[in-house]
């Protein structure tokens, strides 16, 4: 009997951690299922359990039946990302039926899901869509949104995949007015700014785009140059999250730009570019 509550309460305890480490509606329905599971075999174990059950009798099966639906529910949102569900369809509307006697090649394809914006300019969304998710890898999508200036906060969801991440980005840029930017942006992840085409530092200010930062950074500095730098601001680099050097490049601009201190950045790249000459 006591091995078995053991193991009831580390089941209560495994729910609790996950959901406090993933809060959502699907952690919150498992965890009540599994208290309240625990909690009536702990009440039926204390008083006479053939009893209880005849005094409860309707009730019973109405709590059992809710503790089952509950972890039904808990399954079904646990195994959401494995069944690859997305809440946005990015396949073009049905063509229409052509009115009689319009002739037609078979072998045509449906024409391509495009945009028009208030720009003038337009661009195929689905074909967008296709080069981010086969070609950019995890970090080209945090670069996408960091050069983009979408907060992750803004795009990103709990139990999300990142098909529907993409297509949210898509969405916002579009709302924000970004569709050009979009699709420059995605254009210089895949084929990054030459160093010779980058800007000087003397033309390079407060003002000047986060994307040619980045690549500025990315181009002219070590991991130790780096370093260096964000001594000079009175930051600790330990304390800049990445694994690598364009993780640390992006999320020490963010950092800058999140305290309003980019100007200090700027004034430092133009006294190192003094010295240098």
């Amino acid at each position: 009997m006591i091995v078995i509550l053991i193991i009831e309460v580390l089941v209560v305890i495994v729910f609790l951690i996950m959901f406090l480490r993933r809060p959502s509606l699907t952690w919150g329905v498992g965890l009540l299922s599994v208290t309240t599971a625990v909690l009536l075999d702990s009440f039926l174990s204390t008083f006479n359990r053939a009893q209880m059950l005849d005094e409860l009798g309707f009730f019973f099966y109405v709590i059992a039946g809710g503790l089952v639906g509950g972890m039904a529910v808990w399954m079904w949102g646990v195994l959401k990302p494995v069944r690859g569900e997305t809440a946005v369809s990015l396949l073009p509307a049905p063509t229409p039926p052509m009115p009689a006697g319009t002739l037609t090649a078979v072998s045509t394809p449906p024409p391509p899901l495009e945009v028009t914006f208030d720009d003038g300019t337009a661009f195929d969304r689905q074909m967008l869509y296709e080069e981010i998710r086969t070609r950019f890898g995890h970090e080209d999508v945090l670069d996408l949104m960091f050069d983009l200036s979408i907060n992750e906060n803004d795009v990103a969801t709990l139990d999300q995949n990142v098909n529907q991440l993409i297509v949210n980005i898509m969405d916002t840029a579009q709302r924000n007015g970004q569709t050009s930017a979009l699709t420059l942006a995605v254009e210089r992840i895949l084929t990054p700014i030459l160093p010779d085409l980058l800007p000087r530092p003397e033309k390079i200010d407060v003002t000047s785009p986060p994307t040619i930062l980045r690549y500025y950074l990315l181009a002219n500095y070590s991991l130790t140059g780096l370093r260096e730098i964000s001594a000079q601001l009175g930051i600790d680099w330990e304390q800049i999250a990445g694994d690598n050097k364009k993780a640390k490049v992006r999320n020490f601009l963010l950092y800058l730009y999140r305290r309003n201190r980019i100007d200090e950045l700027i004034q430092v790249l133009h006294a190192s570019s003094e010295e240098e000459e």
